[in-house]
């Protein structure tokens, strides 16, 4: 620029041109002065707008954040329902399980209990004939017959009166065996009233067989009582078991609904995710094009500065140097046209390339 500067000046100072000189500086460093505001306008305005992009992405990223955020969360929503929906249905199958066992365990108690009732009943019925037996036997034996097995009518009245009847039971087994023994190996015990004996013993069988009755009557009753809440909690289990497969079928479905909404969820978060890195990238493209317009604003702006520095300086040079002395810098021109006295003039103090090569080299 300095060159084709001094070159430009000294070709329009060989043509004689002196009074343009002025003008065409001004008209130089105004060009350059426009051309440098232009450039500081053009480059605040893109700026501004790249970086008015850069904080628009930042707010989408930000945005993006927060929704790849939400996305993550009903991610992980749905998987803690898969969780509990999986550890809800394992219960379920559990108690499935554990009410088998508890009517298969109904089921064997209810026939040990139907078992032992009618092993019971059939030994009351037993114990029941034998009373009978007795108290017929009692009723036909004479006083030497009743006399000779006085030891059991001894244990009987005091079984009796101390009401240990199951006891008396037994006894009346025992005894009923005594009534087929040979009686005169049975040595008397008692001499007392025979009738009054016999009648307590009859008394006594009665009450025993009153007692075997309603044991058979209490028997019954629990028979009955037993199996009908075996029943009754038999068919609440059926009931709870039908709510449970009803449950299961519905939880097993809704499983399948959540995994499929897992699968949506995490194909979503992805997608989430991989826009974010676009607009981060994006931004980051946007950040670095600013940067670049940048430097090229500084190195466009220093050599329109310099240009319109040096313009200032020489358009400065001229007008307190050249200017002034303007006849006799007319004179050298002429001069150096005419091919006179070149080298007196180039030595001259008022030579303009000498004044504007010493005035550059000095700025």
């Amino acid at each position: 620029m300095k060159s084709l500067l001094l070159l430009l000046f000294v070709g329009v100072l060989c043509q004689n041109e002196v009074d343009a000189v002025e003008k065409l500086l001004a008209d130089l460093k105004g060009a350059s002065a426009v051309e440098l505001t232009a450039l500081n306008t053009d480059y605040t305005v893109s700026k501004n707008l790249k970086e008015n992009i850069i904080f628009n992405l930042g707010k989408a990223i930000q945005e993006q954040n927060f929704l790849c955020a939400s996305r993550d969360k009903s991610v992980s929503d749905r998987e803690s329902d898969i969780d509990k929906t999986n550890k809800f249905i394992a219960y379920l199958q559990r108690r499935l399980v554990d009410n088998a066992k508890r009517i298969e365990t109904l089921d064997n108690n209810r026939c040990t209990h139907s078992s032992n009732y009618i092993e019971r009943v059939k030994n009351d019925n037993m114990t029941l004939r034998l009373i009978i037996f007795l108290r017929n036997s009692l009723q036909n034996l004479d006083n030497n017959q009743l006399n000779r097995y006085g030891a059991y009518v001894e244990k009987f009245l005091t079984m009796y009166k101390s009401a240990k009847m199951s006891e008396l039971v037994e006894l009346a087994h025992e005894f009923a065996d005594t009534m087929f023994i040979d009686w005169t190996q049975v040595t008397p015990s008692s001499q007392g009233n025979i009738n009054t004996v016999k009648g307590q013993l009859i008394e006594m069988l009665d009450d025993m067989e009153r007692y075997i009755r309603e044991q058979i009557k209490n028997s019954q009753n629990l028979e009955i009582t037993t199996g009908v809440t075996l029943a009754d909690f038999k068919g609440a289990i059926d009931i709870e078991n039908e709510q449970i497969n009803y449950d299961l079928s519905s939880e097993e479905k809704n499983i399948i609904k959540l995994q499929e909404q897992l699968v949506q969820a995490r194909l979503a978060a992805v997608n989430c995710r991989e826009r974010g890195v676009a607009l981060q990238q994006q931004q980051q493209r946007a950040i670095e094009d600013l940067k670049l317009e940048e430097t090229q604003y500084n190195k466009n702006k220093a050599r329109l500065q310099e240009e319109l520095n040096l313009f200032t300086d020489v358009y400065r040079i001229y007008s307190t140097q050249v200017g002034t002395s303007e006849d006799k810098f007319k004179q050298r021109v002429d001069d150096y046209v005419k091919d006179k006295q070149v080298e007196s003039y180039e030595r001259s103090e008022y030579s303009l390339s000498d004044a504007v090569r010493k005035q550059v080299q000095h700025e």
